[in-house]
């Protein structure tokens, strides 16, 4: 028997690193034999007062690259890990909830070879319950059972001072005992308000502000993922009181996990183009106006804009002369405020009301002549999508391959400042902008795909095209290539071939770095200049026109690149009103710049009345602040009640019906150039020629058919200036600002803006 053994052992042995008997085979002579990893350390590199104990390991093989690990420690939390690719990912955190000593393992194999190592882990710092203070003490259930990186943000009057937090040094849990964290948390005063937050770095779950009051609810908290036991007003929810509670509702979350996707719409459309009130080329010539829904107008006394509310104003918009409207995010969305975290690509956000509201609000605006384009947030989905959810959900998940996974956080990527890549409960995943917002994998077909029968959808409803958002982000190409890559250009060519059975859809992309490339045929057709609205700031602040506008107008594709002044991002600019310093001479000369110049110009809801930004807020939400109607210091006619948002700081001078009462105010401004370029198409079609050089105080220029021309002379100075031409024919002026006598010489007033036609029949 002994001797049977060892024939079994050496027959083992020479077959592929203690495989089964089956695959035992006989090797060339000369075939050389695979080499067992190696492990050069194994260690305890810190435990903490938590439980956390961190393990270092450093493996190697001297012929394979790839070695995975399984890490195993019995009586911790999780109790086994799985690691791809050990010689990258070095470390690991486990948790244990009481002091003792573990044994840690780890099992390195090359797919063939394994090789073992065990290590006992005492510990000692765990202290002992303080019974003698009062605390609150907080349970959290999560599906995957790690509890990592998971902290506590706390404020309230009833938290002892000294543990409040802010976002950036959260309370890691006190312990992890069973499958769930605990926090103790000490108070002062149990009839004043508790408030807390259970997060990963910017992942919340539940995704929602959690209050309660000691006295009341009782100091024994519980609370699970993604699930509370009442939402209340203000995006606040109450958490469970009772552990069963919990678990009934975390059960719930587990029996939901992998299919969270489910509940939405995946099937595939085919186009049905609408019948529409406006001509197919309508954009070539467009006025837009962007507008943010939840800071247009309130219609039902919430204090959040609506559709209904934005509908109500339709007929303000069309008398201002506005024929095209960009809406900002309207997809049903995670964040509650911007919108730009999609948590479903086929419905609306439902504070904004219901799919018949914005249905309606399309109906009105078609019959007033109005295109509608809405945002499309194509490059990430909220990370409260159950696209995500399903995906995060487990490795081998069909829409795994849908986001972007890595094996560890890589510091060697940078973007904006920072690595993109995200450490999670579900993994390390890429998200460009933050932790909430999962980048999808767009060099996936099925991505594309469902993107495409999304458009359909909205076009279907009868939505005039796009805004798609942030795609110069959209495909990465590894290190120090994470920004304008010539696939964007590839997937928004794609994107765009939808628009073929839509005769009068529409695009434009938003691509800082890359709108040059974007703005042909067979990519976006039109993107963003944002390099000509500051430099048409620059032109009016320093009374000369600056070389950069210059270079602007000589851009090939010229009128495919819309100009703008400001919009809802921080990045594009201040509000048009704090960059010039309230200075409306300069406000009108550049308003007048870009809606001339531009073949569809887009301006900001509020600049046509000269909005300030609001104060004491984070940047971008400076800008997105509730439309000024009135004077009312409360709610700027905007709402009944308070609005969701402080006031533009302007919002008792600057405001809709002030404005309308006085014939030389801004909003007339606007509401004359919006009118003239309606007239005359060929202000924005026609072909372009500037007769001014850079730095000069005059920009003049001409926009021209065969059998007509128009001048545009613009006196961005703060003195007269003279300006000589050779142009004759039948002329008529068309922008009375001041009267300057047609002649080959003319004189132009300081802050002088003048338009002539001129026919040569």
């Amino acid at each position: 028997m002994r001797v049977f053994l060892l024939f079994c052992m050496t027959l083992t042995l020479m077959a592929c690193g203690g495989g089964s008997a089956d695959s035992v085979s006989v090797l060339p002579e000369n075939t050389p034999s695979n080499q067992a990893p190696e492990i050069t350390a194994f260690n305890v590199a810190n435990v903490s007062e938590q439980g956390l104990i961190t393990l270092n390991w450093q493996v190697d093989d001297s012929d394979n690259t790839n070695l995975g690990c399984t890490l195993t420690m019995m009586g911790a939390s999780p109790e086994t890990h799985q690691v791809t690719n050990c010689r990258v990912t070095t470390q690991f955190v486990f948790t244990v909830a009481q002091n003792g000593t573990y044994s840690a393992r780890i099992d390195v194999s090359d797919g063939s070879e394994t090789t073992s190592q065990t290590l006992a882990v005492t510990v000692t710092q765990i202290p002992p319950p303080d019974t003698s203070i009062r605390t609150m003490k907080i349970y959290y259930l999560h599906s995957s059972g790690f509890y990592t990186g998971w902290g506590l943000h706390l404020w309230g009057n009833s938290v002892d001072p000294e543990y409040v937090t802010t976002w950036q040094n959260a309370m890691p849990p006190t312990r992890v005992e069973n499958d769930y964290a605990y926090w103790e948390v000490p108070i002062v005063d149990e009839d004043q308000i508790f408030s807390f937050i259970v997060h990963f770095g910017d992942l919340k779950s539940p995704n929602y502000d959690l209050i309660l009051t000691p006295a009341t609810f009782g100091d024994t908290v519980w609370v699970t993922e993604d699930s509370v036991a009442a939402e209340g007003p203000g995006i606040t929810a109450t958490p469970f009181s009772t552990e069963a509670e919990a678990r009934a509702a975390l059960a719930q979350v587990m029996a939901n996990t992998g299919n969270e996707s489910e509940e939405l719409d995946f099937s595939s459309i085919e186009p049905l183009p609408v019948e529409k009130n406006i001509a197919d080329d309508w954009w070539q010539s467009a006025n837009f106006m962007e507008i943010y829904v939840r800071g247009y107008q309130d219609s039902d006394g919430d204090g959040v804009g609506d559709f209904n509310g934005l509908t109500q104003r339709l007929p303000y918009l069309a008398e201002l002369g506005i024929n095209a409207l960009w809406l900002m995010p309207i997809m049903e969305s995670a964040d509650n405020d911007h919108g730009y975290e999609t948590q479903n690509y086929r419905d609306v956000e439902s504070d904004y009301g219901t799919l018949a509201d914005f249905q309606n609000l399309l109906d009105e605006a078609d019959r007033l002549g109005i295109a509608v384009i809405i945002d499309y947030v194509m490059n990430h989905a909220a990370s409260q999508n159950p696209l995500f959810q399903d995906a995060a959900s487990s490795p081998n998940h069909p829409l795994r391959d849908w986001f972007i996974w890595n094996d560890t956080v890589d510091n060697r990527w940078q973007l904006w400042g920072r690595t993109p890549w995200r450490n999670s409960p579900y993994g390390v995943y890429y998200g460009a902008f933050t932790e909430r917002m999962p980048d999808f994998n767009l060099r996936n077909q099925a991505v594309l795909d469902y993107h495409k029968d999304n458009m359909r959808f909205w076009l279907n409803l009868g939505v005039d095209g796009f805004r798609f958002d942030a795609v110069g982000v959209l495909v990465e190409n590894g290190i120090n290539q994470l920004e304008n890559q010539p696939q964007n250009l590839t997937v928004m060519g794609e994107m765009a071939s939808v628009l073929d059975d839509y005769p009068y859809a529409y695009i434009v992309c938003e691509a800082p770095g890359q709108f040059r490339d974007m703005a042909q045929t067979d990519s976006c057709v039109n993107a963003f200049n944002f390099s000509a609205g500051h430099t048409i700031l620059e032109s009016v602040r320093n009374r000369r026109i600056s070389a950069g506008l210059i270079n602007e107008l000589s851009q090939a594709r010229r009128d495919q690149m819309p100009m703008i002044l400001a919009n809802h991002d921080f990045f594009a600019g201040d509000r048009v009103y704090n960059q010039l310093n309230g200075d409306m001479t300069q406000y009108r000369l550049a308003s007048a710049l870009y809606l001339l110049l531009s073949s569809q110009p887009y301006t900001y809801y509020g600049e046509e009345i000269g909005m300030a930004a609001g104060a004491n807020l984070q940047p971008d939400a400076s800008l997105r602040t509730p439309m000024s109607w009135n004077n009312d210091v409360t709610h700027a006619g905007f709402s009944t009640r308070t609005p969701f948002r402080a006031l533009s700081q302007n919002a008792s001078v600057n405001n809709v019906e002030a404005q309308q009462l006085d014939s030389s105010s801004l909003y007339y401004w606007y509401q004359s150039l919006y009118a003239l370029r309606s007239a005359h198409p060929t202000l924005s079609t026609g072909i372009m020629q500037v007769l001014t050089q850079a730095s000069e105080p005059v920009l003049a220029f001409t926009r021209s058919t065969e059998t007509i021309t128009y001048l545009t002379l613009i006196n961005v100075s703060d003195q007269s200036q003279s300006f000589t031409h050779n142009l004759s024919g039948i002329e008529t002026n068309l922008l009375q600002t001041d009267m300057v006598n047609w002649a080959s010489s003319m004189t132009l007033p300081a802050g002088f803006v003048g338009v002539w036609q001129i026919r040569t029949d």
